[in-house]
C-alpha cells in the first residue's frame, strides 16, 4: 500500500492536522528550491480546509497554486472550483500566493482548453486531493469515456466527461498526480469510509482513488474525519 491514515474524530481537528502538515511540507520543499507549486482540489468538501489554510502563516509570496481539476464553467460560475479558491483561499495571509486556473476562457474549443492547460501547467510539488462517494478522485470518473486514457497518457491535463456529474472537466492525469512529491487525500463521513475500505483492497477500475492508493510512484497521506 502507497497511503497512510491518519484518523480524527471531528472535521475541525482533521482539517487542522491537514493544515499543519501541507504547510510543514511547503516549508520543507522550500528549504530545497526557490518556490513550491500547489494543486488544490475544488467542491464543497475542502471550504474549511481552505479557510483555515488561508489564516496560516506561511511563505505564500513563494506559492503557485492551481488546481487539481476544473469544471468547464466561466470563473465566476458557483461551480467554478477557481471561484472556489478565490473565494475561501486567497485572502488573510494567503492573498499574496500566484494563482492560475487552467483557463481564463471557457468558451474556447475543448481542444484549445486542453491544450492551453498543458502549456501552462506547471507540476505541483503538492496536491490535496478529495474523492467522492462514488471513489472518483480529481475528475477522474470511473464511467467516464475518457477514463482508460487518463490513467495511461503521459499528458499532465486530460478532458473528462462524467455520465454521473455535470459538466466537462478538466482534470490532472494519474500520471501528473504519481509526479507530485506529496500527496494529500482529505475524506470524511462514514459513507466515504466504507468507499475507501473497497480502494483500500486493491486496484480497482470501479474506483479510481484506488490507483493513487496503491500506486508505485507517490506516497499518500489520507486525513479521514468520522
Amino acid at each position: 500500500m502507497a497511503f497512510k491514515m491518519h484518523e480524527f474524530s471531528d472535521l475541525e481537528s482533521c482539517n487542522k492536522a491537514l493544515v499543519e502538515a501541507v504547510t510543514l511540507s511547503i516549508e520543507q520543499i522550500l528549504s530545497a528550491k526557490q518556490n513550491v507549486n500547489l494543486a488544490f482540489s475544488g467542491g464543497k468538501s475542502p471550504v474549511l480546509f481552505l479557510e483555515m489554510l488561508s489564516k496560516k502563516d506561511c511563505a505564500w509570496d513563494k506559492c503557485n497554486v492551481s488546481l487539481v481539476d476544473e469544471r468547464i464553467v466561466d470563473l465566476n460560475h458557483e461551480d467554478s472550483n477557481a471561484r472556489l479558491i478565490k473565494m475561501h483561499f486567497l485572502k488573510n495571509l494567503a492573498q499574496k500566493a500566484h494563482f492560475n486556473p487552467f483557463f481564463e476562457d471557457c468558451k474556447l474549443s475543448l481542444e484549445d482548453l486542453v491544450e492551453n492547460a498543458n502549456k501552462i501547467y506547471n507540476q505541483p510539488d503538492i496536491a490535496i486531493l478529495g474523492m467522492g462517494g462514488d471513489g472518483h478522485t480529481a475528475s477522474l470518473f470511473p464511467e467516464a469515456d475518457e477514463f482508460d486514457f487518463a490513467l495511461t497518457t503521459q499528458k499532465s491535463i486530460v478532458l473528462t466527461t462524467p455520465k454521473n456529474a455535470p459538466y466537462k472537466r478538466l482534470s490532472m492525469s494519474l500520471s501528473a498526480l504519481e509526479k507530485c512529491n506529496k500527496l494529500f487525500l482529505s475524506i470524511a463521513t462514514k459513507e466515504k469510509q466504507l468507499v475507501f475500505n473497497e480502494a483500500a483492497k486493491g486496484l480497482n477500475l470501479k474506483f479510481p482513488i484506488s490507483y493513487i492508493l496503491h500506486s508505485e510512484k507517490v506516497m499518500c497521506d489520507v486525513y479521514f474525519s468520522k
